[in-house]
């Protein structure tokens, strides 16, 4: 069974990734004026910048230990197919549209240079596909040396024969080992300036955190659901947050409780968001939210948002629209919906797969039920 909460917790990631970089766009080419605006746009910029990709990497080692019990040998293959391949190919498409555009308002230079060396030097968004895939092999090269880790389970709750079958002490000695070397990681990240090295290795332990609580997860967001939690959380978000201002960057070392307690406060309102929601279905059948069709296209979005956000900012500067609220609106609009309807295009002509895109999950449609979303946007 399909843990909606979890779809739900990627469709709010996403936006907020897609709307940082607008945001930052805008700042990059100095559209947003100065002032109390700039004070408070940048004060969201570092909110966000605290959380939301240590919740993606969060969410992405979920499923790995199941992922590594299930396909077992075919684990490498299959991410070779899923995000080395998309990275390639969006990579290459986006440079070649940087490289064409370069005259007309991109905010960063790029060179046919920079186009070749996408083998061992990501550029843009695509770094957190070469940093997850590195974090995937970490995760297989784990299962090699370690290969009872892969009956730890899922994110679902499953349990399996072969985690009765399985010695405790081995299972408790390797997580104790990961844990032990994403602490390493983490710190080795903040204080070097390796480029995608460094990049990885600091949110490696996120990754680490995601396969670690994976079984034991549907539980725990389950219990710590109620309103007195959720209050508690956000409270530590915010002091952390403000302690994390003050002493460095929001991917620093003193950001790491604000990424915790950010991603946790994200995991447990989508919970709640998606119980009150099939709540308020009066059909049996239960379909998607809209945040839920989001987060399936959460791939896509990612690969695609930043040509649709650059093409809407160009294109209203170009039209004399420079206000900074618009800006961030359209912006945000173009780089959520270009994508997804792009997703459903490739989908129904089937050319998903060469597209670098996922499969909908079984069962769904590129159509969100109405009536979900206000239920969903009450919660």
């Amino acid at each position: 069974m399909r843990d909606s909460y979890l779809d739900t917790a990627r469709g709010a990631g996403i936006i907020l990734v897609v709307y940082g970089h607008v945001l930052r766009g805008l700042f990059a080419a100095g559209l947003v004026p100065a002032g109390w605006p700039s004070a408070l746009l940048a004060a969201a910029d570092y909110t966000i910048y605290t959380f939301h990709m240590p919740l993606f990497f969060l969410l992405s080692g979920l499923h790995v230990p199941k992922s590594l019990q299930r396909a077992g040998d075919v684990f490498l293959l299959a991410k070779l197919r899923t995000i080395v391949y998309p990275y390639f190919v969006w990579s290459l498409l986006q440079g070649a549209v940087q490289i064409a555009l370069s005259s007309y308002g991109m905010n960063h230079a790029f060179t046919p240079r920079d186009l070749l060396a996408i083998g061992w030097r990501p550029f843009g968004q695509f770094w957190f596909l070469y940093a997850l895939f590195i974090c995937m092999l970490i995760a297989w090269g784990t299962s090699i040396v370690a290969p009872r880790m892969r009956a730890r389970g899922g994110a679902n709750g499953e349990r399996t024969r072969a985690l009765r079958a399985v010695p405790a002490m081995p299972v408790a000695l390797a997580a104790l080992a990961i844990g032990g070397l994403a602490i390493v990681a983490f710190v080795a990240g903040s204080v070097t300036q390796w480029g995608i090295v460094s990049m990885t290795l600091a949110y490696f332990p996120f990754f680490a955190l995601g396969m670690l609580i994976g079984n034991p997860l549907p539980a725990l967001v389950e219990r710590a659901s109620n309103g007195l939690a959720l209050v508690a959380i956000a409270v530590t978000f915010a002091a952390s947050l403000a302690f994390a201002h003050r002493f460095g960057e929001p991917d620093s070392i003193w950001a790491l409780p604000a990424a915790l307690s950010g991603s946790a406060l994200v995991l447990l309102v989508a919970y709640r968001a998606t119980r009150r929601g099939d709540a308020a279905q009066r059909s049996p059948a239960r379909r998607p939210s809209w945040l839920e069709y989001v987060g399936f296209a959460s791939m896509p979005i990612y690969l695609a948002h930043i040509l649709a956000t650059a093409a809407t900012r160009i294109a209203l500067v170009r039209l004399g629209i420079v206000e900074v609220g618009v800006q961030l609106a359209l912006g945000t609009l173009a780089g959520i919906v270009g994508p997804m309807l792009l997703y459903a295009l490739a989908l129904r002509t089937g050319v998903a797969r060469l597209a670098g895109f996922p499969p909908l999950p079984a069962g769904c449609a590129m159509m969100p039920d109405k009536g979900r979303i206000g239920s969903a946007d009450a919660a």
